[in-house]
């Protein structure tokens, strides 16, 4: 096959072959495109839809506010919630927010009269109890101020509850000095009121919004089946001066017994064990969180009666604590959806990216158009070739401008096949192609029929 032909023939499996290998490229550029996208978009929403892990202060071990927090871990791991609970041991209220202030957790239960941390609002109440003295009618004890000079008897564990006993007294300017307060264990109430070794009993978690009913069989065995329950008949008083306390009462029968014990409602201050989440989790977070926490009201209630206890927070402006503001959200209805609460960067972001779109695109067209321009140059070549190729009378020049040729066709289907070369471009190269081709046929047969026609 003469080099003309060769010429010609390349550029005819150009135009075949070459289409579809350029295709192909792109096409496959695209499928890489589409699988990182899709990769992409599976890390996230692998990482999304991991739990998340949260740290909760609580203690002692053995307390209420302990077993209560055993409790959220249990069900939320069974429940196989997004958010999950770990428990980190304390020794009381006091620590338990020192550690949600210095950053070791995000969540401690306290109880509110003892320690709150600095650094957290409320997102639950876990448990409510109504504090009241109790004695029995052979003290002729019938109201606070009757305490001076008695001995009153008090559960030593948490230390807060002297403090709180205090404050009842303080309120009716009964001085600390004028009673002896005594430090008792859980096991040691009966015992001392059943040998005098205490007039009076200052009982805080046996009546709560859920009936403890081991804490009431335990006064009803060391005061008798009719007690004298002594009112704290100024508990709005106390309430105000201290915003950790609030007014509350024990409701007719909340001691059980026929007749009712007590015979009516009596009023008496409130002290609560809350659920405080740091201002610095998400709210969204929170709110999950407590939604999740109020679901197991259900599933756990026959395992763990005083979880039906739960409470929300108020939310009014005007309420004692503050409520964190994830759980107000989740209270008050007004939790914002995924796209609520992202729906304006979603916007920017899509039009971010089209303006970096319609530049890329741009860039990318102009870039595009140099590159074609380029590619297109060579044509210019080839035509200035062929008045050469008609006038030349020297093998030698005409076998270079052969040469010259053959370079340029290499060059067109290497820029076909990166794409920088379009359909019509190489039709027109295709053109000149054949006329080059041509041309180098015939004036080779010219030089031949020239050089027997001199022999």
């Amino acid at each position: 096959m003469m080099a003309g032909e060769a010429i010609v023939t390349g550029v005819a499996t150009a135009g075949r072959g070459g289409i579809g290998f350029g295709m192909g490229r792109r096409g496959f550029t695209a499928l890489a495109g589409l699988l990182a996208m899709f990769g992409i978009a599976t890390a996230v929403f692998y990482l999304l839809s991991q739990p998340r892990t949260l740290r909760l202060a609580v203690g002692p071990l053995g307390s209420e506010d302990a077993r209560m927090a055993a409790g959220f871990v249990q069900g939320l791991n069974r429940e196989k919630s997004q958010v999950r609970i770990r428990l980190i041991l304390t020794e009381g209220s006091a620590e338990s927010a020192k550690r949600v202030d210095e950053g070791a957790a995000e969540l401690a239960i306290v109880r509110a009269d003892i320690a709150l941390p600095a650094n957290a609002d409320t997102a639950l109440i876990t448990r409510r109890t109504f504090p009241f003295l109790i004695t029995t009618k052979e003290t002729a004890i019938g109201r606070i101020a009757d305490l001076r000079g008695r001995r009153v008897g008090v559960v030593r564990n948490p230390s807060g509850n002297f403090a709180l006993l205090r404050r009842v007294l303080a309120q009716y300017e009964v001085r600390p000095e004028e009673i002896e307060i005594v430090g008792l264990g859980p096991d040691e109430v009966v015992s001392a009121a059943k040998e005098g070794r205490i007039d009076a009993f200052f009982s805080i978690n046996a009546v709560g919004a859920r009936t403890n009913n081991d804490g009431l069989g335990k006064l009803r065995s060391a005061w008798g089946e009719d007690p004298v329950l002594i009112p704290i008949r100024e508990a709005d008083a106390i309430a105000a001066r201290d915003r950790a306390i609030e007014s509350g009462e024990i409701v007719r029968g909340a001691l059980g017994g026929d007749p009712p014990r007590p015979s009516e409602s009596l009023p008496t201050i409130s002290v609560t064990s809350r659920l405080m989440a740091s201002q610095n989790l998400d709210d969204n977070l929170v709110g999950q969180l407590v939604k999740e926490i109020l679901g197991l009201r259900l599933t756990l209630a026959a395992e763990l009666p005083s979880i039906q206890g739960l409470e929300t927070p108020s939310t009014d402006k005007d309420a004692p604590l503050p409520v964190h503001s994830g759980a107000a959200a989740f209270i008050d209805g007004e939790q914002e959806t995924f796209f609520e609460r992202y729906g304006d960067w979603f916007y920017l972001a899509v039009m971010g990216l089209s303006m970096l779109g319609t530049g890329g695109a741009a860039i990318l067209g102009r870039e595009s158009a140099a590159r074609r321009r380029k590619a297109m140059a060579g044509l210019d070549r080839l035509l200035a070739l062929l008045p050469e190729i008609r006038i030349c009378d020297d093998e030698d020049q005409l076998a270079q401008l052969d040469s010259e040729a053959d370079a340029i066709l290499t060059k067109v289907l290497g820029d076909f096949a990166r794409g920088d070369l379009g359909g019509s471009g190489l039709a027109a190269y295709r053109l000149v192609m054949d006329q080059v081709g041509r041309a180098l046929v015939e004036r080779r047969r010219m030089l031949e029929i020239a050089d027997e026609t001199s022999r």
